[in-house]
């Protein structure tokens, strides 16, 4: 019985990745925008863009991480891992 094909790294579906990452840290960003505009704290412009360019970072940067293990998870040459994880 022939071993299955496993699947290549696509950089494509990363990028991809990247682009929702983006768009879900877009998402908190609103969020945050409308709780900090709604609260009487009083807190310095500066800050709070360099929270909300940190929260598009760190969201882009899981989303990337997350493809590119899942990808990398799914290609592994390892029989054993294939077996235990997709073998049931």
């Amino acid at each position: 019985m022939p071993s299955p094909k496993r699947p290549s790294f696509s950089g494509a579906r990363v990028v991809v990745a990247l682009g929702i990452g983006f768009v879900v840290g877009l998402c908190l960003v609103f969020f945050f925008q409308v709780i900090i505009s709604h609260t009487p704290a009083d807190i310095h412009d500066m800050r709070i863009r360099g929270f909300y360019g940190m929260l598009i970072i760190s969201s882009s940067l899981a989303a990337i991480v997350i493809e590119t293990t899942r990808q990398l998870q799914a290609g592994s040459s390892d029989p054993s891992y294939h077996h235990h994880w997709w073998g049931r």
